[in-house]
């Protein structure tokens, strides 16, 4: 049964969550809490997503819906779901959307994680925002960004470890891929080329990730095709080029030097499976980390 309290505030709301637990209408064992940062025209999509990712990780969803303009400083909706989750969607408007934080702390579940999700366009700044200081892990996505690229760069700058981008979690069975074809190959890597559309913050990533393992530089061609994300990643050894390949948006064909062409599957992902994958890491990504204050140092853009 989904609850509707108009202008209200976070004691109220606490104390409608309190009795619906009572009533037995609440669910238990919750693993976190999910913050769902989001303007009113991705708040539906957003919550579709994180609904599905809670099947795996059953948590507090607060869908914190931000810039409205109501009447009330603040509405809210009480939904629990069958998969242990529990949903309170958080309507803000005018000056309570200006203290969003202090809506939220109280209603954060004790003594376990807390994850802020920002769906949308990542934020301009990764510090000094009250609403980040609540946080174990943040995850954005610079993909979603009017210049993608450039928002690897200002995520890079302001890094702190337990934040991650979702346009990283795109990469994980290309990295995999990658590793594990350098395994059986066995040579020097002596040039490296990443192949995607030049906005592509996932190629971005990419070629920064390779660049540093592999201490070569990573040149970005122009790609062939309008595909929309990453085309094709290859490295010259001395034995001879290592090509991984996308086909279609499932399939890839990889090529080792002195073997047969190998298809491979490599399905492009949803948001809901990188967000779950991504709550699969509470203690951070030391992976990403890393990274991050490398594009910091080396600066650009």
């Amino acid at each position: 049964m989904t609850l509707r309290l108009e202008n209200t505030d976070a004691r109220q709301i606490n104390e409608t969550l309190l009795r619906m637990r009572k009533e037995g209408q609440a669910p238990s064992g919750q693993v976190l809490t999910l913050v769902i940062n989001t303007p009113a025209q991705d708040a539906q999509r957003a919550m579709a997503e994180a609904l599905d990712a809670a099947a795996m990780h059953p948590s507090r969803m607060l869908i914190a819906i931000r810039g409205l303009d109501n009447e009330a400083g603040l509405n809210a909706e009480l939904q629990p779901s069958t998969s242990g989750s529990e949903m309170i969607t958080l309507e803000f408007s005018g000056e309570v959307d200006d203290h969003a934080e202090s809506v939220l702390l109280p209603l954060l579940l004790p003594e376990l994680p807390v994850v802020i999700w920002w769906p949308s366009k990542a934020p301009a700044s990764l510090t000094n925002r009250d609403l980040l200081r609540l946080t174990d892990r943040l995850i954005v996505d610079s993909s979603t960004d009017a210049d993608p690229v450039a928002a690897v760069h200002r995520i890079a700058a302001e890094h702190e470890p337990g934040t991650t981008d979702l346009a990283w979690t795109r990469l994980t069975r290309w990295r995999a891929m990658l590793v594990a074809a350098l395994d059986q190959v066995h040579s020097t890597v002596t040039s490296a080329s990443v192949i995607g559309p030049p906005d592509s913050s996932p190629s971005e990533l990419l070629a920064a990730w390779l660049e540093m393992r592999l201490n070569v530089p990573v040149t970005r061609p122009e790609p062939e095709s309008d595909y929309p994300g990453l085309h094709c990643v290859r490295l010259g050894t001395e034995q001879g080029e290592i090509v991984l390949r996308r086909i279609s948006p499932t399939d890839a064909i990889l090529t080792l030097p002195g073997q047969p062409d190998r298809p491979v599957a490599l399905a492009r992902r949803t948001a809901q499976q990188l967000l779950t994958e991504e709550l699969t890491r509470l203690s951070g990504d030391d992976a990403f980390d890393k990274l991050m204050v490398y594009v910091a140092a080396r600066g650009g853009s």
